[in-house]
């Protein structure tokens, strides 16, 4: 059986977390007439500047991407990039909980526990107490990869990201992927780093090529009901 999905919940630390892990699946899902809410903890790259001084706010980028992508409803908060381990988890539980409740999601991204970003790890903690069963509308669960994170997790001890779904994708997907990662400017970086187009282009390649497919992303499935 095939459960259809409706409405997809995105959860992050990071605006440029969603396009990095799920762009391509996320542009396929809109096209699809899926209904998508983003949801952003942080609004700025404070980590990038000694103390998080002259921080660059994102949300005019955040807003941009989710445009290419699809993304209907955007909601940015104000927590402090990479200071997320200084609020409380149940405060950020509560957050998507409540996005829960309001847009009613049948479905779940997030990132990944295994990630080496603590950000990552905790917004991925917070967002699966969110999609818990019996507390609401979610029926899947998914977490994705997002590069120069997940794929340093294995390295520095962090349990190995284990994909178990993908997502085809055309080669139109994983060119909206790459304008909306365009659209965070500084955050593209330049090849060989796997945060430049050429590395996510050759990870969507390798991904495609274990289910033969030209193109494709990565999931851990971690719920689905039927």
């Amino acid at each position: 059986m095939h459960r259809t999905m409706r409405r997809l919940l995105i959860a992050v630390a990071h605006g440029d977390d969603e396009t990095l892990g799920a762009g391509g699946t996320i542009a396929k899902l809109a096209d699809d007439g899926v209904r998508i809410s983003l949801c952003v903890l942080t609004d700025d790259d404070g980590s990038r500047s000694e103390n998080g001084l002259g921080a660059t706010p994102r949300s005019s980028a955040i807003e941009a991407a989710a445009k290419i992508l699809g993304i209907e409803r955007v909601r940015i908060h104000s927590y402090g990039d990479n200071r997320l381990d200084t609020v409380g988890q149940l405060e950020l539980n509560r957050v998507f909980e409540r996005e829960v409740r309001e847009f009613e999601p049948d479905t779940v991204f997030t990132t990944s526990v295994s990630d080496l970003s603590l950000d990552h790890q905790i917004v991925s903690r917070a967002a699966r107490v969110a999609g818990r069963p019996g507390r609401g509308s979610v029926r899947e669960v998914r977490c994705f990869e997002v590069r120069s994170a997940t794929d340093c997790g294995e390295a520095s001890g962090m349990p190995a990201f284990r994909p178990n779904c993908w997502q085809p994708l055309d080669a139109s997907h994983l060119e909206r992927k790459l304008e909306a990662l365009r659209a965070y400017g500084s955050e593209v970086e330049s090849w060989p780093s796997s945060r430049s187009e050429r590395g996510v282009r050759a990870l969507a390649e390798y991904r495609g090529s274990q289910v033969c497919r030209e193109y494709a992303e990565a999931f851990e499935l971690l719920r689905s009901v039927l």
